[in-house]
């Protein structure tokens, strides 16, 4: 049955999409119809602006603040704000903090959310091997440090349970011979500078040395191999990993209880065809635009403010400034920084997004849009959005 693409069903998939929009942009993708709207919200990330500082390698709380603050304004100014929650899904999938990452600097940070702009639309495995060597990634799960007299087990352990197969699909040795696999997968200063002599704008490059690496025979998953790169070949062909990150997919995308025959289907496309594909065909498949499905994801604050922001025509944040200061306390608050989810498993997200402390602080934000009610446009933002006084729906918290 041909799926009716009118104008709920556009701000619907709008929302869900990228976060964001307006009456106009919903619109729009009506007079395109369902495929070419799809296509068009899922076309090449436009790219983010280079990130500079003046800060010091040690002022890393002023870096977070400004990677922060250019973040979110690419995100309320892109053409392409889909590929933006994406980089929000694969930044709590793949995660890393900032606040733990020691040494790892703004720009190093800046470059990870560069590699899930540039691969998060393609085959998994793509960026599974990039974020494997990406420098936040290994030095925040302390792979940096692995010796093969010392192997540490963390990259494996969360790349198993976290990222690829899931728990219940690898046993403790798995995870011991998959860690000694990775040994001297490492990272330097770009130029080998030290830190002492690199200003924060120097980033973190991926370096193997063979001198760290333990060179024997590993069984993993009962495979006989040696590097870590085999490992990777492993878990990026095991069907396991798709069905494992489709459910998670799902779960952003569509509902916190994805149906199983459903997480099977978009396992199958994820494999076959990549994250686009798997995202073409959830946002052109009848169950997305169910009402079983409407207004079941709760928005995370990121969400929330980029969409708030969005629709009362603000196109910059600026954290430096008092109010904007007040907005970053506010994303503390509510749970959610950019950068720094609160561990490696990511945000929980869901209803704890509106236990009572967050959500008091998310209505005394409102306060902060006096004077741009005429500009706020909710069409997109929440179901039936039509003046200030509907942003204390529960609607207006929900996807």
């Amino acid at each position: 049955m041909p799926i009716r693409f009118s104008f709920p069903e556009a701000a619907h998939l709008l929302r869900r999409a990228a976060a964001r929009g307006r009456k106009e942009e919903a619109q729009e993708l009506v007079e395109m119809g369902l495929e070419a709207a799809v296509d068009h919200l899922l076309r090449e990330p436009a790219p983010a602006p280079p990130y500079q500082t003046a800060a010091s390698r040690s002022q890393r709380a002023q870096q977070h603040l400004e990677i922060s603050q250019l973040w979110l304004n690419h995100w309320l100014t892109t053409p392409t704000p889909a590929a933006e929650r994406l980089v929000l899904f694969w930044h709590g999938h793949l995660t890393s903090e900032f606040r733990e990452t020691l040494g790892a600097q703004g720009i190093d940070f800046w470059n990870q959310f560069a590699t899930f702009r540039r691969l998060g639309y393609g085959p998994y495995g793509e960026l599974l091997k990039a974020i494997a060597q990406d420098p936040v990634m290994l030095l925040y799960l302390n792979n940096a440090e692995s010796r093969k007299e010392h192997p540490n087990q963390n990259w494996a352990r969360e790349l198993l349970e976290l990222y690829t197969l899931g728990p219940g699909h690898y046993t403790e040795e798995d995870i011991l011979e998959a860690a000694r696999a990775f040994t001297g997968w490492t990272v330097r200063l770009k130029g080998g500078l030290r830190p002492r002599e690199a200003s924060a704008n120097v980033p973190f490059e991926f370096i193997f040395r063979p001198a760290w690496h333990d060179g024997g025979v590993k069984t993993f998953l009962g495979r006989k191999l040696r590097t870590g790169e085999e490992v990777l070949e492993v878990l990026i062909q095991h069907p396991q990993t798709y069905r494992f990150v489709a459910q998670k997919l799902l779960r952003f995308y569509l509902t916190p209880t994805p149906p199983e025959p459903l997480v099977q289907e978009g396992a199958g496309v994820l494999q076959a065809d990549g994250t686009r594909g798997f995202l073409r065909w959830l946002f052109t498949h009848e169950s997305f635009y169910s009402p079983t499905y409407r207004n079941s994801l709760v928005k995370s604050p990121l969400e929330y403010l980029v969409g708030l922001w969005y629709a009362a025509g603000v196109s910059r944040v600026e954290f430096a400034s008092q109010s904007g200061r007040r907005l970053y306390q506010a994303l503390a608050a509510m749970g959610q920084i950019p950068f720094d989810p609160p561990n490696v498993s990511g945000w929980e997200g869901g209803l704890s997004w509106l236990a009572e402390s967050p959500l008091l602080t998310r209505i005394n934000l409102l306060a902060a849009f006096a004077g741009r009610e005429a500009r706020l446009d909710l069409s997109v933002f929440m179901d039936q959005g039509d003046g200030t006084l509907a942003l204390v729906k529960p609607e207006a918290q929900l996807l």
